[in-house]
């Protein structure tokens, strides 16, 4: 019984967390843009000069910078609901409470591809983020998200 606890906790940390980066993201609205604007500008490329993915900047910014909220706003609210079904099914069969974990995963899976796959591949790998104080602070910290969010996933993926 303490797996399905700490499962339904882990699945609700990962979902709060997200939700609490995004909701200081968005209270400092105009430094979340400058550092999203920073990155896609390719400007601090001095390292490797020459990239694959072209620079960006303008309103195009703004649009992906809230790309980057809203899959983060979902990963916290299919989190939290994930975590809401666990807890629900926590008195159910072992086979009550494995069906009662997809909303959890989906959640979950969703925190490693933002943080993996958006921070990870394309701002890292694509365009070369941890050439830059402010970009490698970023990319250190998505990966330990991204990371967590794995543990929660594997864990929350073991049977009983």
């Amino acid at each position: 019984m303490i797996d399905r606890y700490l499962k339904t906790v882990l699945v609700a940390a990962l979902g709060a967390m997200a939700l609490l980066y995004v909701v200081h993201n968005i209270m400092n609205i105009d430094q979340a843009y400058g550092a999203v604007g920073y990155v896609l500008s390719l400007g601090h490329n001095e390292v490797f000069s020459n990239n694959i993915l072209p620079a960006i900047g303008g309103a195009a910014v703004k649009t992906l910078a809230w790309v980057i909220f809203v899959a983060e706003i979902a990963t916290g609210v299919i989190c939290l609901l994930g975590a809401w079904r666990l807890w629900q099914a926590r008195g159910a069969d072992a086979a009550g409470f494995e069906a009662a974990k997809s909303t959890a995963k989906l959640g979950v899976g969703l925190a490693v591809i933002v943080w993996f796959g958006f921070f990870g591949v394309i701002g890292g790998a694509g365009y070369q983020m941890w050439q830059s104080e402010v970009g490698a602070g970023s990319l250190a910290d998505a990966f330990k998200f991204s990371v967590w969010g794995l543990l929660v996933l594997i864990y929350l993926g073991h049977r009983e």
